[in-house]
């Protein structure tokens, strides 16, 4: 199932690493811009995740969703405020597998983004959102599951169709987070 994923959402994953590396990190507005399309983009998909993390992996789920309001309220943005995007009905065979394995992955992401930098630090400000490193436990609770069950066609066809779905989801995100009132002072 893990190939069967990297390989549907291939393309997907791209485009969105594309979309998101175009911002400059080490700058306040980039970083706020990713924080806020991070936001947007999970607020509909925390809940499947939530419960895939809690249920189906048996982990404590971190609450993403409170990280990122505490990280752009300290930046002085009213997540509040951020538009919203509308996401896919999720709540069949599968579903959680195919958001838990982008969520999951993109938690991935983020560690090699610490390791890079970003701004903040030298400026007073940690992104708790950003600092947290607990879904590398996740993904590592995720890969044997993805790897050492067989799926039911129906099922795995679904969880592509989530994980294709979630990365919609992070990409209209993108989108809306370039057209919401994301500046900050300084």
């Amino acid at each position: 199932m893990l190939s069967t994923l990297r390989q549907a959402t291939g393309p997907s994953h791209e485009r969105l690493d594309g979309s998101f590396g175009s911002l400059d990190l080490h700058r306040r507005e980039g970083l706020a811009r990713f924080l806020a399309a991070h936001a947007i983009g999970l607020a509909p998909l925390f809940p499947t995740f939530r419960a895939f993390v809690e249920e189906e992996l048996q982990l404590e789920c971190p609450d993403y969703p409170a990280m990122l309001r505490a990280d752009l309220a300290a930046l002085g943005i009213d997540g509040d405020g951020l538009p919203a995007v509308e996401g896919a009905r999720l709540e069949f065979p599968g579903a959680r597998l195919g958001v838990g394995y982008v969520v999951c992955g993109s938690r991935l992401g983020l560690a090699m983004i610490r390791q890079r930098g970003y701004w903040g630090e030298a400026q007073g400000f940690r992104s708790a959102y950003m600092a947290d490193g607990r879904g590398h436990e996740a993904w590592k609770a995720l890969v044997p599951l993805l790897k050492g069950r067989a799926y039911p066609p129906e099922e795995a066809a679904n969880a592509r169709e989530a994980a294709l779905g979630a990365f919609d989801i992070f990409a209209r995100a993108f989108e809306a987070s370039g057209r919401a009132e994301v500046r900050v002072d300084g």
